[in-house]
C-alpha cells in the first residue's frame, strides 16, 4: 500500500511536527505513514487525515495495480 501524505503535506506547505499539532495524532504515527513504512492505517487516523486535507481515502491510499 502507497500513500499521498506527502504530497498532501507538500500542497499545504506542512511539515509532520504541524500535522501532528493540528491533527491530534501522534509525530510518530504521521512519520512512519509519511515515510511510507507503515502496512496498515488506522481508519481513525485516515478519517482525521482526510478531514484535514479535506480529501477522500482514495486521494490519500494508493493501491498498486500489482497488488489488486
Amino acid at each position: 500500500m502507497k500513500n499521498n501524505l506527502r504530497l498532501l503535506m507538500a500542497q499545504k506547505n506542512i511539515n509532520i511536527t504541524q500535522l501532528s499539532g493540528a491533527t491530534g495524532i501522534s509525530r510518530n504515527t504521521i512519520a512512519s505513514i509519511y515515510h511510507e513504512k507503515t502496512t496498515r492505517m488506522d481508519i481513525k487516523t485516515i478519517t482525521v487525515i482526510c478531514n484535514y486535507f479535506e480529501c477522500t481515502p482514495n486521494d490519500l491510499i494508493v493501491i498498486p495495480k500489482e497488488v489488486v
